[in-house]
């Protein structure tokens, strides 16, 4: 039996291999209850820089009905969950003037825990991209505060780190509750060397059905 663990990975002392990050539902009420916590405490830091942080976006993490992922980080052997946001495997996009009718994929929700850096979203999109691709689905959309959105502009820069992240912005609604959002799109993107980075046990739902995620 191989026992070796992959590239850029390390082996425990039992030889099972570990993985810096990992990508998981977030199925259990503990975890449902700490990726809400999470979103609090975010929630929290925005407001204090005058931004909006609807409660309703941490019930959402709550409710078992939700599709959740969460990011976890190996640190020093204890997991820690830095990131985590929501999946529409069968997202409405007709109010987005979409004319691919290929399937797609939809996220919403998407929060990392405050005092991290930009990696946590780096590595969420990176993930994003390579499961899209695993899945034979073209792009990944989502909805981002918008240009206005603010009272420092800070919706901008976050839009402009969104594009530098490789998010195309396609346009601008608003969400049901009023608020102005910009939409974007990212294309799916294979990464197979992402596996040794990320360790992935989401469910791949493919033309072939579910299966888990082998990007691992």
């Amino acid at each position: 039996m191989n026992t070796t663990a992959p590239a850029g990975t390390a082996a425990d002392r039992d030889g099972r291999a570990t993985w810096a990050y990992e990508m998981r539902p977030i199925v259990t009420a503990a975890d449902r209850e700490a990726a809400a916590v999470l979103v609090q405490d975010r929630g929290l830091w925005l407001a204090r820089r005058g931004h909006d942080a609807p409660a309703l976006h941490v019930a959402a993490f709550r409710d078992h009905r939700t599709e959740a992922v969460g990011l976890y980080e190996d640190d020093g052997g204890d997991e820690v969950l830095v990131g985590c946001l929501l999946l529409h495997r069968e997202p409405d996009l007709r109010s987005w003037a979409v004319d691919d009718p290929a399937p797609a994929l939809k996220v919403s929700l998407a929060y990392t825990a405050p005092g991290r850096t930009d990696r946590v979203g780096w590595l969420m999109t990176l993930w994003l991209a390579a499961y899209a691709a695993r899945t034979g689905i073209d792009w990944v959309y989502a909805e981002a505060p918008s240009w206005s959105t603010g009272p420092d502009g800070s919706g901008g820069r976050l839009l402009e780190y969104l594009r530098d992240l490789g998010w195309h912005v396609l346009g601008s609604g608003r969400t049901p509750d009023g608020h102005r959002v910009a939409r974007i799109r990212l294309p799916a993107a294979a990464s197979p060397g992402l596996a040794a980075l990320i360790h992935s046990t989401v469910p791949a739902v493919t033309r072939r059905g579910p299966e888990e995620d082998s990007e691992r």
